[in-house]
């Protein structure tokens, strides 16, 4: 595994990582675009699949995440963009990055079953009710009731998710990259955002605005644009905290 230091950074971090994502879709747009649509349409296929598609899906899910991620390393550094690098998630630590997948599965397994263990017979005839009326806005409003055990159920459960999410952001890229195991990459990942967490708010705000502007995209065709952006700031972040390079030097190179 290599060694690496995890970084504090600014909190204006949060805009140049999206700014030097976009720098890095420029680079190469006709292959950085494709091959991000490639991960998503892998994931959408996966789901597909007949009882286990879902949990299918979430396994491969880093694995696929990893190619694209090796993607982003060929636009840092101006190499030529093969479209085999989305598979390279499959052609090297493929084992570890699937664990990955597994442990996210068992992290949201786990959250349901606190979350239905802390609702108790309240949340299940919630959710029994809306099954038989389909009322989206009773359902809203039961789950959301004042001083309700359900109410506690559902900010933990949030509370636990948000955990997940974050030990999950960086997990393949630490796996693949830096040959790090599951159980340290997810470690990593999760003191890595904390440890930058104003960054990451900003970013996060910003993210929303661009997908709130795309929104009015028609026929989704914002997905075009917002998906590779959010998975190549997605690796500069990662350069930016987990790196030794000062926000991937490369990416501004010529600037």
């Amino acid at each position: 595994m290599n060694k690496i230091e995890i970084q504090r950074v600014p909190a204006s971090h949060g805009w140049l990582w999206l700014k030097h994502g976009y720098q890095l879709i420029m680079r190469a747009p006709l292959q950085a675009i494709p091959l991000a649509m490639m991960f998503a349409l892998g994931i959408f296929l996966a789901m597909l699949i007949p009882v286990a598609g879902v949990l299918l899906a979430i396994l491969v899910m880093p694995v696929l995440m990893a190619g694209y991620m090796r993607v982003c390393r060929s636009l840092e550094y101006s190499e030529k963009v093969e479209p085999q690098h989305i598979f390279a998630g499959f052609k090297n630590r493929t084992a570890p990055l699937i664990s990955v997948g597994s442990m996210l599965l068992m992290g949201m397994i786990v959250i349901s079953m606190v979350t239905a263990a802390m609702g108790g017979s309240e949340l299940s005839a919630i959710l029994e009710n809306y099954q038989a009326e389909q009322d989206t806005a009773a359902l809203v409003e039961a789950l959301m009731a004042p001083d309700s055990a359900v109410q506690y159920s559902l900010l933990t459960g949030l509370a636990l998710f948000f955990l997940l999410m974050l030990a999950m952001q960086f997990a393949p890229m630490l796996v693949f990259f830096n040959e790090m195991s599951p159980r340290q990459a997810l470690q990593a990942s999760i003191y890595g955002s904390i440890r930058n967490i104003v960054p990451f708010s900003i970013y996060s705000l910003l993210m929303q605005l661009i997908a709130f502007a795309l929104s009015f995209v028609p026929m989704s065709l914002g997905w075009i644009v917002l998906l590779p952006l959010g998975l190549t700031s997605m690796y500069v972040a990662y350069r930016d905290i987990f790196s030794e390079t000062k926000l991937a030097d490369p990416v501004t190179e010529g600037e």
